[in-house]
């Protein structure tokens, strides 16, 4: 079978994303099309890289197609504003997948605050009403959780110059994926410890984590 993203050849059943590019692997099609308008909506949103203004347009886009799941599911990923943004830092609460750092750097937050980001990564009410939407709830889960998963490896780990090495726009050095091994694991380590979460939750939130690396990393 071939990726509907990439074009690449996949083999095996047991495979949930194309380990190429990241894309989740459609086995049935489903006989509903998606309304041109939500379409054009959605192209449009994606096309700006401002959440705020990305939120905007998918809101307008909401009060025009209110039945539609794929605005829903866009408006999934962009954050709820901090009423109390910390002092004298950037605030990156608009950015839906900074609810990770609670596993890369728990120390910075207080008890009352990891519980609130663990809440509203597992617990908003916009997630569970796009599940409960969803012929698939947990198989909705886990896609939900590999974007996350995957976009903060891509916006806090791979843009970290401190991280990666990074000076004036160069790289310094070379093995990347070591680079980004180190704080991946650490942060699935906390993920299997966190008993604020279920054991299931603990099983799919580390293992999603895991695999967005690998794929982020063609298998390395």
């Amino acid at each position: 079978m071939k990726c509907a993203r990439c074009g690449k050849e996949i083999a095996g059943e047991e495979i949930a994303f194309c380990p190429y590019c990241g894309e989740k692997i459609l086995r049935e099609k489903t006989p509903e099309q998606t309304d041109p308008r939500v379409e054009e909506w959605i192209r449009k949103a994606l096309a700006v890289s401002s959440l705020p203004e990305r939120k905007k347009i998918l809101d307008q886009a909401k009060a025009e197609c209110p039945d539609s799941p794929e605005i829903d599911w866009e408006l999934l990923f962009i954050g709820h504003k901090d009423p109390k943004p910390p002092k004298g830092r950037l605030d990156f609460s608009i950015i839906k997948s900074w609810l990770l750092q609670i596993y890369r750097t728990p120390g910075e937050f207080s008890d009352e605050k990891r519980n609130a980001m663990r809440k509203e990564l597992f617990e908003d009410p916009q997630l569970i009403s796009v599940l409960e939407a969803s012929g698939d709830p947990e198989g909705k889960m886990e896609e939900y959780l590999y974007r996350l998963c995957r976009e903060y490896i891509e916006v806090f780990l791979e843009e970290d110059n401190r991280l990666m090495g990074n000076l004036f726009g160069f790289r310094l050095g070379r093995n990347k994926e070591e680079r980004l091994a180190r704080p991946v694991s650490e942060m699935v380590h906390r993920m299997e410890a966190d008993e604020a979460l279920t054991p299931e939750r603990r099983e799919q939130l580390s293992r999603i984590m895991r695999q967005a690396f690998e794929t982020r990393k063609g298998g390395r």
